[in-house]
């Protein structure tokens, strides 16, 4: 329809949806290719918003494909274009998309820099989601430290934004991540609890497999715990949950 109307600038954003929902998929050379059309595109058009939205989508794609060298230069570029445009949102989510381009180079207080960049940006914006995830990713950064109490102040940060932003997965994700450090902090008791709280929001959201992994993390915890009762139950639940939805 946009080729139909010589709509060159809806064509770019469908262009980016088509390359979004391929990288969903796994379709990753599906999703480069689209980008990279989309980016000249843009570049044809001279539109530096719809720019800054095709690099960072790009670069995205090529992380996920391996290619760090090639998305770090991508962001790069979006990110100079986004200081340029005075766009503090698009900056935060470049910042934060770097971070995680350093921290797999293993650049590990590079990242920690920019997460807290753009976490900084997203406060200053009241974007509570964003905001979230720039701490859920410090919070990985100090578990890889083995930096536990550092992580678990960050997961239970990142579990209160989403809360009040009423991002229900998120929620769920946090609950497991929390469950997990506690775990690894000796307290298996609390591990429980949270995976339990994970596991029950997992399944009203029918999320099967993520309903799985946090019953079977709620298992490992009660083991150690060497809660008869508990045990049963659990193991009882994951059969049952096993067999009615099996892993794909």
């Amino acid at each position: 329809m946009a080729e139909s109307l010589d709509d060159t600038q809806g064509l770019i954003v469908a262009i980016n949806d088509v390359g979004r929902v391929a990288l969903r998929r796994g379709d990753v050379p599906r999703a480069v290719s689209s980008h990279e059309r989309a980016v000249a595109l843009a570049q044809q058009r001279g539109e530096p918003d719809l720019l800054i939205a095709s690099l960072t989508d790009l670069a995205t794609a090529e992380h996920q494909s391996g290619a760090l060298q090639e998305a770090e230069h991508r962001y790069e570029q979006a990110l100079d274009l986004a200081q340029q445009r005075g766009d503090r949102s698009a900056e935060a989510t470049i910042r934060n998309n770097l971070g995680l381009i350093r921290q797999a180079k293993g650049d590990v207080e590079q990242a920690a820099q920019l997460f807290r960049q753009a976490l900084a940006l997203n406060q200053a914006l009241g974007n509570l989601e964003s905001e979230a995830s720039n701490h859920v990713n410090l919070g990985m950064l100090a578990e890889a430290r083995h930096e536990y109490d550092a992580a678990e102040r960050e997961y239970e940060r990142a579990l209160e934004l989403d809360k009040t932003a009423e991002q229900r997965m998120e929620i769920a994700a946090d609950l497991l991540r929390l469950g997990k450090i506690a775990d690894r902090r000796g307290f298996p008791d609390r591990g429980q609890t949270y995976s339990e709280r994970a596991y029950q929001s997992y399944l009203a959201q029918d999320a099967f497999a993520e309903a799985r992994s946090a019953l079977s993390q709620a298992v490992a915890c009660a083991k150690k715990l060497e809660r008869a009762g508990d045990i049963a139950r659990l193991e009882r639940e994951l059969t049952r949950l096993t067999a009615l939805h099996p892993a794909r």
